[in-house]
């Protein structure tokens, strides 16, 4: 159970990353984050729907399903399109490693409302991955632009912490035995709502186009990935445990970042990710 746990927290660790590359490019320019978090849903909802066809499986209601996968479901739609804003102020490496510092507040929370224990070997792993972003952070905060700065980080911060609200949310609906596809459909329905609501009242800008429906489509699937492998890993292992694995997904990030060569390596980074690979040999043995 544990390696299946892990090897679906990988998994989605791995969508993540490239799925922060793609909100970011998205971000490059000015475009409504509101209509791409609600297209994003509509392509996850779709997906979602044809993989429970195909595979004959049914979706079960219920009144814990409802209240569990609402609740779950606008929070990390907020959740991401606070990193969408973010990423217009910072590179793709940092609001990614900050988004992900949820991780001290889901190993908080697990402890506290879902039972977890609090192992030496947990609190080293997360001890690894607050190293890593506060290198990152103090990499861009050399290179200026302070002001833009402060404010990425007040948004990818708040960001964070509605992503470490869903994931006990939804260990904490899976536990109650709720069905992981219904919770899956409610938080993708949650996104279009809250994606076109943040679009026509706040950003004021909700036209559909061509590049819009591509990032949608792209960034669907990879969303889509992210939360299936999520679910299937948080069914298998301990919250604490696996969204800890899957918020080091800014590793990935950072490389393929450099790939495409958004940024450039520095001593810095590589340090970081020194303690990012660390930090997920401590806890796949907590």
């Amino acid at each position: 159970m544990l390696d299946l746990a892990l090897t679906f927290a990988i998994l989605s660790l791995t969508f993540a990353g490239l799925n922060e590359i793609v909100f970011k490019r998205y971000s490059a320019e000015q475009r409504s984050r509101g209509m791409m978090i609600s297209g994003v849903g509509v392509i996850w909802s779709l997906l979602l729907l044809a993989d429970t066809t195909i595979l004959g499986d049914g979706i079960s209601f219920t009144t814990e399903t409802w209240w569990y996968g609402l609740i779950a479901g606008l929070v990390v739609a907020f959740a991401n399109i606070f990193l969408l804003e973010s990423l217009r102020h910072m590179e793709v490496s940092l609001g990614s490693t900050i988004y992900r510092l949820n991780t001290i507040l889901v190993v908080i929370l697990s402890i506290v409302f879902l039972g977890e224990s609090l192992s030496v070997m947990k609190s080293a792993g997360v001890f690894c991955g607050v190293v890593a972003v506060l290198l990152l952070y103090r990499h861009q905060h050399s290179t200026g632009q302070i002001e833009s700065l402060k404010l990425g980080l007040t948004l990818v911060i708040s960001g964070a912490l509605l992503r470490a609200v869903y994931g006990v949310v939804t260990k904490a609906g899976l536990s109650q035995g709720i069905d992981a596809d219904a919770l899956m459909l409610l938080s993708a329905l949650s996104w279009i709502v809250s994606g076109i609501m943040y679009a026509y009242f706040i950003e004021h800008r909700y036209a559909i186009t061509r590049k819009k429906i591509i990032y949608s489509l792209v960034s669907g699937c990879l969303v889509y990935g992210i939360v299936k492998s999520l679910v299937t890993a948080l069914s298998y292992g301990e919250a604490s445990v696996v969204i800890t694995i899957a918020n080091l997904s800014f590793l990935m990030a950072l490389l393929v970042a450099l790939v495409l060569k958004m940024e450039r390596l520095s001593g810095r980074k590589v340090t970081a990710m020194g303690f990012a690979v660390g930090a997920i040999i401590l806890l796949t043995q907590a």
